[in-house]
This record gives C-alpha cells, sequence and structure tokens, in this order.
C-alpha cells in the first residue's frame, strides 16, 4: 500500500509523518526534493533532499521527477528513483495537494490512500509567521491551499482535522484507517 499524506501547509504533516514512521518502522518514507532552504531541526536526506533551484531544474530537463511543483516560490517533487525504491513495500509519500489529487493517474500499479490533514487558519497563520515568511508568502500559501482543497477535494479518501495540543489523536485516527485498510 502506498500512503498518501497531503494537506494545508503548516497543518501538520511533518510531525504526524515522524509519528507514524516511528510507530511503523518498516513503512518506507519517500523523501521528496526541494530547491527551499533547510529549516532549523531538519535533515538533508531525511526530511527533504535539499537542493539548490538550478540542480532541482537541471533533474527537472533530465526527466529525473515524477512530479514536481512551483509551491512558495520553492520548487517540490518526487524522483523517479526515489519512488522506484518503495515499489514492493509498503510506504508513505507525503507530497503536495495538487499532486496527490493526482497520485492514482501517476501510480497505478499499487493500492493508494490519499489522508488530507488540515487545521484552523488561526493555526496556520500563526505557524506560517513563526517561519517568518512575509504577509505576501502567507496569503499566496494560504490561497493555494483553498484552490487545491476544492480542486481536489473529491479525489482525497480521507479528511482529517490536526487540531493543536491533540496531534496523538490526530496520529490515533489515522492509525485506525490503516488498520482497517489492511484487514
Amino acid at each position: 500500500m502506498l500512503i498518501v499524506l497531503t494537506g494545508k501547509t503548516a497543518s501538520g504533516k511533518d510531525t504526524i509523518l515522524a509519528k507514524l514512521s516511528q510507530k511503523y518502522p518498516d513503512l518506507h518514507n519517500i523523501v521528496t526534493t526541494t530547491s527551499r532552504k533547510i529549516r532549523e531541526g531538519e535533515h538533508d536526506d531525511l526530511d527533504y533532499h535539499f537542493i539548490s533551484r538550478e540542480e532541482f531544474k537541471k533533474r527537472v530537463d533530465r526527466g529525473d521527477f515524477v512530479e514536481f511543483v512551483e509551491y512558495g516560490n520553492n520548487l517540490y517533487g518526487t524522483e523517479k528513483k526515489e519512488l522506484e525504491a518503495t515499489l514492493n513495500h509498503n510506504a508513505i509519500w507525503k507530497i503536495d495537494p495538487s499532486m496527490a489529487g493526482k497520485v492514482r493517474e501517476v501510480i497505478k500499479d499499487k493500492k493508494v490512500l490519499v489522508i488530507y490533514i488540515t487545521t484552523s487558519e488561526e493555526v496556520i497563520l500563526q505557524r506560517l509567521q513563526e517561519r517568518n515568511l512575509t504577509e505576501d508568502e502567507i496569503e499566496s500559501r494560504m490561497a493555494d491551499d483553498e484552490a487545491f482543497f476544492q480542486e481536489f477535494k473529491d479525489k482525497y479518501d480521507y479528511i482529517i482535522e490536526n487540531v493543536p495540543g491533540k496531534l496523538d489523536e490526530t496520529v490515533d485516527k489515522i492509525v485506525k484507517i490503516l488498520e482497517s485498510r489492511a484487514s
């Protein structure tokens, strides 16, 4: 099975992914590539493959990516080699909501489960401000989130709210979904 984790910017996807990886150590994490700067606490080749924008574009031109998108003035994508390494494993893939809405067009030979994570606008605004983004960047990300959600909401199997202070409950909901799908 391929579990696709997606959702609003700053909704807690990375934290949820880390918790799921702890609970399911055999679950292969598909590490995506980005041109954005590494943040405090992140690790190259674990959280993302961090590369320059120029290198990202070279890899796009070579056809190395199965999908990519520009979001928040940065490039994000999944290299074919990352995806191919998971073909015989259960895997989790954190990707952009627009690509998550189209994932079944890309992945045809694997059972796919798409989980969309959301949280309140107030929490997202606070988290994005803490990342020192400009007001224009924040507005752009929040507008993109809404547009992607409206366009692809029927493609997501589950929509789960990540309520601040209730991370374990959020993860438990996902675990129950995974366990029900495994049986």
